[in-house]
């Protein structure tokens, strides 16, 4: 066999900065909300089938749908907002949380 030339890659100066705890905790609260939606939509769906075997009113799979598509745009937004720095990430995760608090509101509370 024969011997693979090795080259030295050029190393950066300093290492990455990292961002501020505040954001970091920040992106994380948003998403263990996003999770959490998630989570709760697919409870809803087992409560669903569950109920709808036993001719139960269930929750409705108007609820449901509602539940996955809050589900869905927040994951998606956390998804971005873990790309991204600065404003950009604190926006998009303070939309997961006005989206969840909304969703929680108008299935749950009105």
């Amino acid at each position: 066999m024969s011997d693979p030339i090795t080259v030295e890659l050029p190393t950066p100066d300093q290492p990455p900065k990292r961002e501020p705890l505040v954001a970091r905790t920040w992106r994380g609260i948003s998403g263990a909300f996003a999770v959490g939606l998630a989570l709760l939509a697919i409870a809803l769906v087992v409560i669903q089938l569950y109920a709808q075997g036993r001719d139960l009113p269930g929750p409705g799979w108007d609820v449901v749908a509602g539940h996955w598509a809050a589900a869905a745009l927040t994951t998606t937004a956390q998804i971005f907002a873990d790309r991204k720095r600065g404003w950009p990430s604190a926006t998009l995760s303070l939309t997961i949380l006005l989206i969840g608090l909304a969703t929680l509101w108008i299935y749950w509370w009105a």
